[in-house]
């Protein structure tokens, strides 16, 4: 209670900043692992309030920037609102706060797309790509790309097995992630050879959305009517994004591992929009299936920040990723073909 009431003083301090007028009521939106956000109503209308946490108020500001010249050209992306003085961040007690207009719309999920809708999504990525590169400063065609080190993948194994082997008692996810580490063990000793090259120049580059997949989009009238969370705004290969993207969209959550029927479609669909070179994809694929085998991230949350909220990604990741070595082949064949 206590906490909720320090919440609503907060949001009357963010509703007066922004001029968003008396708040009636507020809703707590509970996804998204980064940042806190609510949906605020009030005399005047409901808007979209974030609390930022996971990126520095350059940063923010930053993406403002790009969204604001993005809903000025049209596209189906949310403009920051300002202040009185013009600024698009409130700066409260230690943290900085942003509101928009509550963007309409509803989630759906990427296996509910048909294979029309899976291209034309494919298809808003490459124009959201296009303006950004017109709009944000110029950066260079092709960069390095970090690549995790065999060694440093076993190191965390290692650790996190030891983590969950010394639980007091153990459940079933522990067991679970017991079983699956000795697997991935197993796995990056037949792989390591597999690493991608780190010395090498990648591309073509471009800002990206950084986290573009189903969570982050809302369809209203059978069409996109809003890319929302733009905090991992960066350069980036744009086949990264793309790949990226597509895993996450597509993606069965068990050991069916991903549609390639819409991973292709989606695909297609940026490439009717965007020249990018099978080549592109291809090496795009291989390093983010690296990358993959080298994930632990949720097991970080498990055991160093007792934060089992991201428990069930890494069960699914796991499905994914066994599923995925099994057909490589075919997934690169699905983004090239």
């Amino acid at each position: 209670m206590a906490s909720e009431t320090a919440d609503a003083r907060v949001l009357d301090v963010v509703a007066a900043a922004f001029g968003l007028g008396l708040v009636e009521n507020v809703e707590v939106i509970d996804a998204g692992l980064m940042n806190r956000n609510w949906r605020v109503w009030t005399v005047r209308g409901v808007f979209a309030v974030k609390q930022i946490l996971d990126i520095d108020a350059t940063a923010a500001r930053c993406q403002h920037a790009a969204t604001r010249a993005l809903a000025e050209r049209g596209r189906p992306v949310p403009a920051p609102l300002t202040t009185a003085d013009g600024d698009t961040l409130l700066e409260h007690a230690g943290h900085i706060y942003a509101a928009a207009t509550w963007a309409r719309g509803a989630h759906r999920e990427g296996l509910d797309l048909s294979l029309p809708e899976a291209a034309a999504l494919g298809a808003v990525l490459a124009d959201l790509h296009a303006d950004l590169a017109q709009v944000m400063p110029m950066v260079p065609e092709t960069m390095r790309e970090p690549v995790t080190e065999p060694a440093t993948t076993k190191d965390k194994i290692d650790r996190y097995a030891a983590a969950a082997a010394a639980r007091p008692v153990r459940d079933g996810m522990d067991e679970f992630v017991l079983d699956r580490l000795r697997v991935r063990r197993h796995l990056l000793a037949q792989v390591g050879h597999l690493r991608p090259d780190d010395d090498v120049d990648v591309g073509p580059c471009g800002w990206v959305h950084g986290d573009f997949q189903h969570l982050n989009v809302l369809y209203a009238d059978g069409e996109v009517s809003a890319v929302l969370d733009w905090d991992r705004l960066k350069p980036r290969p744009l086949a990264a994004e793309v790949v990226r993207s597509a895993t996450l969209l597509f993606g069965f959550g068990d050991d069916r591992g991903l549609d390639l029927a819409r991973v292709q479609a989606f695909t297609a669909g940026y490439r009717s929009r965007r020249k990018l070179p099978d080549e592109a994809l291809t090496d795009a694929v291989h390093r983010l299936w690296w990358e993959r085998v080298c994930d632990t991230w949720q097991l970080r949350r498990r055991y160093e920040h007792a934060d089992t909220s991201c428990d069930h990604l890494f069960r699914s990741a796991e499905a994914l990723l066994g599923w995925w070595t099994a057909h490589r082949p075919q997934v690169a064949a699905a983004f090239t073909g």
